[in-house]
């Protein structure tokens, strides 16, 4: 049908040449348009980009292997590459990925000598970026080797220019892929086409209905009938939402509809999921030639995306996706539009009352942006949806209609129940408590209160809605980190994520590929990563042999509680090693047909080309978000890090991340000092002390590789030797750094993501009482913070609360997202 209507309304032509080239052009926009209107905000950009790649590869402008590169980085493990040179601003991962870079493509040459000589620019379009700093002390003076040099990236195409990106910059690859589909497909391939109720309805028939795709928040009944109004239908249009027992009522309205020539528009179908399959068989009947249907009948749908609705009703469907406007600005505005002036205006309270209201929507339209922030903005991603700011807004009124503002019954009720009821997490709990001051408080009832410190943002003083509106018309269309409270690092993690979710997505529409046409096959690439894996991962980890100083026995004969501790990791590292190795052996021999390609070994196959660790893995692992290179890595310095406890006994510092079960550690530590002084453990809790000591893992096991049993490590000596208590090291700080001058937590440097934090001494007490000024961080495992309860009553994801020096007010940290993790992702 659509192409069909292609052929008839494009632009004609006499020669063919000339009219195949518009026929193919329009084709493509009619089928852009037609699928993009039916795809959500998010997913557009990946259909054109995926569009315009798919095109280049036709026309042999970008290789297979280009692209591999592009979704995966360089596959295959650990290789040797030349040392990282001293530069501050080059991260490791960006030096490794350059080094594979100039490895597996010619026309890189030269990329990792270039990029330490000058600045080099990055241009796509409209889009320009430096892959390294514009100015840094660290490049050469000379000049008179200008001219030769100058050459070099002269002939990199614009997808060759998009793998430099990913790799140097990866934050900036959204921005990026807009320009590269500009360039290559034209500008009206990433502009939204426009969708109105008038032009879809031309693509609908009384046999083709059509489907509005419904988000949170978003509501089409309102457009739907000033359009049933304007077409002279507003008398003729039965609407019913869905739910138990509706089906049959709704199945009667659409025959009475079929033979009268109205319009029906079922709302929710997500919620009638029993009555799908008898809506999926009548709205067949539909096409059927021996049925007879009135012209002007019309069928309308909407549903929220999910797995049930009929796959059939939607192939033959027009679809439109109907999602509210992103940002503060739509946010509050769209509180405003369906506020009523007598509402608003006319208010026991006057002035005071117009500042309630607006702090309310202002609130609500915060913490509905901070999930885009991700873990930063909340642990757990939830949805709140404008019931909620009108459930509050209705409280409000009950509780003021006598001229009082009764302050904590209304910050309770909607700190804790309106909004709060839907929160779980207890961090996030109190991160909704922080915000809602902001907001909601006594004091943003004066004169010159501002929400946030760049003073953009206030409630006007003005008394009627109009005014309120224009106000919020002036507000900024980009919001700063700042209004949240966050840091500006905030957009670069908000960025990052855009950038992991839209390869996450591409990778999981890929069809699965024989070969990379030339270089290797999958086959090789999957067998040379089982080969390093087998010989670099040990096979096991033996209790026996391990050193005497472990097992002495206090003078009631109890063992060492860190010792039992070991003993429960090396259990958890074996079975794991043990079914990483069986894994191995099984995938060799399904490559090489001597068993049977099972569907679980299929999944760590494609886990392997696309750099990720297998979920066989990983549900037997602890937490980790690695990719697969790393991952790997990771494990072998974990099975060191216990290998050399066993072998050398107790270590002066413990290294956090390398346990399975950080909080049994933990818990190990308080039953040491119980026993030791004979005192309630229940009693006991950690004091925390900073030594400005820095310590890395990696580096203490390759110095216990040089030095014989008995004597201490080099970097042993830097640190004290605690009376009570244990030394942790290589926590790392989310949204803060460490000042080694003041001893406190300070804002991260531009640019610094998850700066360490120095070695700790936790050391028990009991009925320890913090002094009110220290900062209450979360430790979390990951930088994923959400985690699940365990039967154990632990969460798998929050492990401790670690206290803090600070100068700053807590508020100002718990708005930031502050926290310490285990272990980054990367």
């Amino acid at each position: 049908e659509l192409f069909n209507t292609t052929i008839e309304t494009s632009e004609k032509s006499d020669n063919l040449h000339e009219r195949l080239k518009i026929l193919l052009q329009q084709t493509l926009l009619t089928a852009y348009t037609n699928v993009s209107r039916g795809l959500f905000e998010q997913h557009k950009l990946i259909y054109s980009f995926m569009l315009c790649v798919d095109i280049m590869r036709e026309h042999e402008q970008l290789t297979e292997a280009e692209w591999n590169f592009f979704l995966r980085g360089s596959a295959g493990m650990e290789k040797e590459r030349p040392p990282k040179p001293e530069a501050p601003w080059l991260p490791i991962q960006m030096w490794f990925s350059c080094c594979d870079l100039e490895e597996s493509f010619p026309i890189f040459e030269g990329l990792t000598k270039h990029i330490l000589l000058r600045p080099i620019s990055i241009k796509l379009g409209s889009f320009e970026t430096y892959i390294n700093p514009p100015v840094w002390e660290g490049y050469p003076k000379q000049r008179h080797e200008e001219e030769k040099d100058h050459v070099w990236g002269l002939d990199f195409s614009s997808f060759h220019k998009l793998i430099l990106v990913k790799c140097c910059k990866e934050e900036k690859v959204v921005f990026a892929l807009t320009d590269f589909v500009i360039e290559n497909l034209g500008k009206q391939f990433i502009e939204t086409p426009p969708v109105d109720l008038a032009t879809l309805y031309q693509d609908m028939s009384n046999s083709t209905p059509l489907v509005f795709i419904l988000s949170t928040g978003s509501d089409p009944m309102g457009a739907f009938q000033r359009f049933a109004r304007e077409s002279g239908y507003a008398e003729r249009v039965q609407s019913i939402s869905l739910g138990q027992g509706q089906g049959p009522i709704a199945e009667k309205m659409i025959k009475d509809a079929m033979k009268t020539g109205n319009w029906v528009f079922l709302q929710n179908c997500h919620l009638a999921v029993s009555w799908m399959l008898a809506m999926e068989e009548l709205i067949k009947t539909f096409t059927d030639p021996n049925q007879t249907i009135k012209d002007t009948f019309r069928l309308f749908l909407s549903s929220m995306p999910c797995s049930t609705f009929p796959v059939t009703v939607l192939q033959n469907s027009v679809k439109v996706t109907n999602e509210p406007p992103k940002g503060l600005r739509a946010n509050i505005r769209r509180a405003f539009t369906e506020m009523t002036p007598s509402f608003f205006e006319e208010n026991i309270l006057g002035m005071k009352w117009r500042k309630l209201i607006f702090g309310i929507c202002f609130f609500h339209a915060i913490i509905q942006e901070r999930k885009k922030f991700g873990p930063l903005g909340w642990n757990i991603c939830y949805e709140f949806n404008d019931s909620d700011r009108e459930c509050a807004l209705l409280n409000l009124n009950l509780y003021c209609h006598e001229g009082k503002i009764p302050w904590d019954a209304l910050i309770y009720i909607t700190g804790e129940i309106t909004y709060g009821g839907r929160v779980t997490d207890t961090w996030d709990q109190r991160c909704l408590r922080t915000v809602l001051k902001r907001f909601f408080s006594p004091e943003t009832l004066d004169d010159d209160y501002t929400y946030s410190d760049s003073g953009i943002y206030f409630a006007p003083l003005a008394d009627s809605l109009q005014d309120f509106k224009e106000y919020i018309e002036d507000l900024p269309l980009i919001d700063d980190p700042e209004i949240f409270g966050m840091h500006e690092n905030a957009n670069l993690v908000f960025q990052y994520k855009e950038t992991n979710t839209l390869i996450t997505t591409i990778l999981e529409v890929q069809p699965r590929s024989s070969s990379g046409g030339q270089g290797k096959s999958n086959d090789e690439i999957v067998q040379e990563l089982v080969a390093s894996i087998q010989t670099r991962v040990p096979e096991s980890l033996q209790m026996e042999g391990a050193s005497e100083s472990l097992f002495v026995k206090d003078p009631q004969g109890r063992l060492n509680s860190l010792t039992t501790v070991l003993g429960q990791e090396v259990d958890r590292f074996n079975n794991l090693l043990k079914l990483i190795h069986i894994s191995l052996e099984t995938l060799n021999k399904a490559i090489a047909g001597l068993v049977v390609m099972s569907e679980e070994m299929e999944k760590v196959y494609q886990s392997f080309l696309n750099n990720q660790v297998p979920s066989l893995w990983s549900n037997t692992a602890y937490p980790s978000l690695k990719p697969l290179g790393s991952w790997v890595k990771d494990l072998i310095l974990r099975t060191e890090f216990v290998d050399l406890w066993l072998k050398r006994g107790q270590p002066k510092s413990f290294w956090i991340s390398g346990f399975f079960f950080p909080q049994g550690f933990l818990t190990g530590t308080l039953q040491n000092h119980a026993r030791k002084y004979n005192l309630p453990i229940d009693e006991l809790s950690f004091k925390y002390n900073m030594i400005p000591v820095y310590r890395d893992q990696a580096a203490v096991i390759e110095s216990a590789k040089d030095i014989q049993f008995g004597t201490e490590l080099p970097m042993d000596k830097e640190l004290p030797s605690p009376e009570d208590g244990v030394l942790v090291h290589a926590m790392f700080m989310d949204a803060s750094r460490w000042d080694d001058k003041d001893m406190v937590i300070e804002d991260a440097l531009p640019g610094q993501m998850n700066p360490m934090l120095p070695v700790v001494h936790f050391e028990p007490k009991q009925n320890y009482e913090p002094v009110h000024t220290l900062y209450h961080s979360p430790l979390y495992k990951t930088g994923a913070r959400a985690g699940t309860l365990s039967t154990t009553g632990h969460s798998t994801n929050f492990v401790v609360t670690v206290l803090l020096p600070s100068k700053r007010i807590s508020d100002y940290w718990i708005s930031k997202g502050s926290a310490l993790l285990c272990q980054l992702s990367e």
